[in-house]
């Protein structure tokens, strides 16, 4: 009598996994990551550019303060000191001649070895008025001598040197005093420029630029005539 049992399938286990259970495996632990070192993060890297850029400056101010070392022997030349007017010596009894705007120039460029001198010269003037003297640590004793009781000296607007030479003349400011007023005074108008203007001839005590003035070029009336 024949076997009428049905006869069993063997499965393959390579073709049916159902049987597994897949998430038996948790591939999330094995895929895990390590954490990240501490010198691999962010903050590390930038710290890294950081110190890098220092260094690099550091190293540059190294090779440049090399440079500028004065090797052993080697003389380094100085700046060259400005250049100086040096006026010629006068006696009291001999005033510099000073009519020309050369003359002036070379005055104001000779700045303190200047002040006091006599100088001769040609003036172009306006009518003296009061001129108020701003507080400073030290006033000339030129000026402080004219000063008066509200603080102000009398000055006439003058330009140096003869006329008709243009526009370009100097300005100077002249201080009169109280005895010099009527030489002053008795001094020929004429025309200078379409402008009438009192000629001065005569000496002035040379003061140059004065802060108590506004930092005018000024001078001090000490004798009229020729």
């Amino acid at each position: 009598m024949a076997d009428t049992r049905p006869t069993e399938t063997p499965v393959d286990s390579r073709g049916d996994r159902r049987d597994n259970d897949r998430r038996s495996n948790d591939r999330r632990k094995t895929d895990r990551r390590l954490p990240v070192p501490a010198w691999r993060k962010p903050w590390a890297l930038v710290s890294y550019g950081v110190l890098g850029a220092l260094g690099l400056v550091l190293l540059i101010g190294a090779l440049r303060s090399d440079d500028t070392k004065e090797q052993p022997g080697e003389v380094v030349a100085a700046s060259p000191a400005p250049p100086t007017v040096a006026l010629p010596p006068a006696a009291p009894s001999a005033p510099l001649e000073g009519r020309r705007d050369a003359d002036y120039d070379r005055l104001v460029i000779a700045g303190e070895e200047a002040v006091g001198r006599r100088i001769r010269t040609e003036l172009y003037c306006d009518t003296p008025k009061p001129v108020t003297l701003r507080e400073v640590d030290q006033l000339e004793a030129a000026i402080a001598a004219l000063r008066d009781e509200a603080g102000e000296v009398r000055g006439a607007d003058c330009k140096w040197g003869p006329g008709g030479t243009g526009s370009g003349r100097k300005d100077f400011l002249l201080l009169v005093p109280p005895e010099m007023a009527t030489a002053f005074s008795n001094q020929p108008m004429v025309t200078d420029n379409f402008v009438q203007r009192r000629r001065v001839q005569g000496e002035v005590e040379w003061i140059g630029r004065s802060r108590a003035l506004a930092l005018r070029t000024t001078g001090v009336l000490r004798s009229v005539g020729r």
